[in-house]
């Protein structure tokens, strides 16, 4: 999906790349100008120009283009995505503003991030699916299990039905009514704020007081991981560290809301979570198209003295599990036990690198990034077809009528398991009423940009 962006363009003629394998998240929002694509920059011929030569040396279908793109007529928006192949589903441009927010991880928002359990549990009810940690959300102290039933005073099915329920969210401030888990109504007043995001969102150690089917001796690390994102590395090296010497007997990497990032984190957790036996084995192989084929390598796995001992891996899946996290399943899969529970994963084997527009500014200040397909990730055993996504082998759904406990039932399966050896059955489903009105996902700015990235410079050659 291409999301629309605003912004003059400088004349300029080179990049700096970045290999891009992650998802954008709901902030993009703010930063869309729903006008922008019908307008014409007056500088566009240098930017299309620049486009043409991206396109057609590293694009991964680039034997497959349209010979021609007419440049007058179109924004530049317009004349990216033309150069697109019919299968490409992931290639995709933003604005610089936006690309810097992601990357640094400040953001101005409530810290929503919203689901509904449609899926078997039948219910179009509108629920926070986690908070961002120190955004006004969290610090009022709402919490996954929520319920959003009103913004502004008017309930979410009518505003969902008027097509105003993210224009209403998207209010610098408003009045929300929520329902908490225990059926309590509860209105705040509340007003977006600029905070810095996590990767880490939740880690803690489950034991057999928090689950009784759990062994005596089993102590169960856990983590609930966003993102991929190098500017935020410490945070998953520093709580893996801090679970070795607390010496957890199984980790749960809860990965469902992580649609990637940058792949030198995720090949340097993947050797934290590797057994001994892989050190120096291949992770993935990046391979390009015909014309970039020097470009083609390999990622090896590392392990350091922070690496765990374990031999099996438990990790949670759902759709917005996507590219840099399905490579740690797809890259590790042929070295240890990889136990998926949840639901089928977006599907993205493949990753861009993102051209920044102008040359040569900082991050913080470029115009335009080209995130268009540049490679394929594969595992050691040539393994990346997954193109629709990772079916789990434990299919169940997000249950987002709990906050994340032993009670929540995909964590309370992988705990199952892991006492018992076998998954305990689905939950029973309440008496729900599907309500009237299309689901969120529909209408979500959510469902953006999935992907995994390398930052490295480079120019157009």
């Amino acid at each position: 999906m291409i999301k629309r962006f605003s912004g003059r363009v400088a004349v300029a003629l080179s990049v700096m790349t970045i290999v891009l394998y992650s998802m954008c998240t709901s902030c993009i929002l703010a930063f869309w100008d729903n006008d922008s694509d019908k307008k014409e920059d007056s500088d566009s011929t240098v930017v299309k120009t620049f486009v043409d030569q991206m396109m057609k040396q590293y694009y991964y279908w680039a034997s497959e283009m349209t010979s021609s793109n007419t440049k007058k007529g179109k924004s530049v928006e317009k004349y990216f995505t033309d150069y697109l192949v019919s299968k490409d589903r992931w290639s995709w441009m933003m604005n610089g503003q936006t690309y810097n927010s992601m990357e640094t991880g400040v953001s101005t928002s409530y810290g929503f991030h919203l689901g509904q359990p449609i899926e078997y549990f039948n219910d179009y009810g509108i629920f926070i699916s986690y908070v961002d940690k120190n955004s006004p959300l969290a610090k009022a102290g709402i919490t996954r299990g929520w319920q959003l039933t009103h913004i502004g005073g008017t309930d979410a099915a009518t505003l969902v039905k008027n097509n105003t329920f993210y224009t209403e969210l998207g209010k610098a401030s408003n009045n929300f009514t929520f329902k908490t888990p225990e059926g309590e109504s509860v209105s705040l007043d509340l007003t977006q704020a600029s905070f810095q995001s996590n990767s880490v969102s939740l880690s803690k150690t489950f034991t057999s007081a928090d689950l009784p089917a759990l062994k005596s001796s089993d102590k169960v690390g856990y983590i609930l991981y966003t993102t991929f994102n190098s500017n935020m590395k410490n945070e998953i090296t520093s709580t893996l560290q801090q679970m070795k010497t607390a010496g957890i007997t199984d980790l749960i990497l809860d990965l469902r809301y992580n649609g990637g990032g940058d792949l030198s984190v995720c090949t340097e957790l993947a050797g934290l979570l590797s057994p001994a036996t892989a050190a120096g084995k291949v992770f993935i192989t990046l391979t390009h198209n015909t014309a970039n084929q020097k470009n083609d390598s390999d990622y090896k796995i590392k392990r350091s003295s922070g690496s765990l001992n374990l031999d099996r891996l438990f990790v949670i899946t759902g759709k917005g599990t996507a590219s840099a996290s399905e490579s740690i399943i797809n890259g590790l899969s042929p070295y240890m036990e990889i136990n998926t529970v949840g639901g089928v994963t977006y599907g993205k084997p493949n990753g861009m690198y993102v051209f920044l527009y102008p040359q040569n500014v900082s991050e913080s200040k470029a115009e335009y990034a080209f995130l268009p397909i540049c490679f394929y990730c594969m595992n050691s055993q040539g393994k990346a077809d997954y193109d629709q996504g990772i079916t789990p082998a434990q299919k169940r759904y997000d249950d987002l009528y709990h906050d994340f406990s032993a009670d929540e039932d995909l964590i309370n399966a992988c705990l199952t398991y892991i006492g018992t050896g076998t998954y305990p059955a689905l939950p029973v489903v309440k008496s729900t009423k599907a309500m009237p009105w299309k689901p969120l996902s529909e209408i979500s700015f959510e469902d953006g940009f999935k992907g995994a990235y390398i930052k490295r410079m480079s120019v157009l050659e």
